[in-house]
């Protein structure tokens, strides 16, 4: 996933119910299998201190494309495909560049 991604800003408020999904997305961008994808991508995490604030995500691709996305009460498998809709177009424009 982070292959085509270059930054990546999380901000949530960690025991706020809606924040679930942004917690497992970040869990999802920091294993070692999406890290070794892409080292220099960058991830930066903000934790709310006021639970009614909202999350958000914000994606830079690799592009330059920019998508910002408030998971609030999404899962996290909508939030996946939010992210991944525009990922599969990068990724079919690199298999048909090389």
């Amino acid at each position: 996933m982070l292959k085509y991604i270059n930054k990546v800003d999380i901000k949530f408020a960690p025991f706020s119910p809606s924040a679930k999904s942004s917690r497992l997305f970040l869990a999802r961008i920091m294993t070692d299998k999406a890290r070794l994808a892409n080292p220099n991508a960058i991830i930066n995490t903000t934790v709310l201190s006021d639970p009614k604030e909202d999350s958000a995500i914000s994606i830079i691709y690799r592009d330059g494309k920019k998508l910002y996305i408030r998971p609030g009460n999404k899962n996290i498998d909508e939030v996946l495909n939010i992210v991944n809709k525009y990922l599969r177009r990068l990724k079919e424009d690199d298999d048909f560049a090389v």
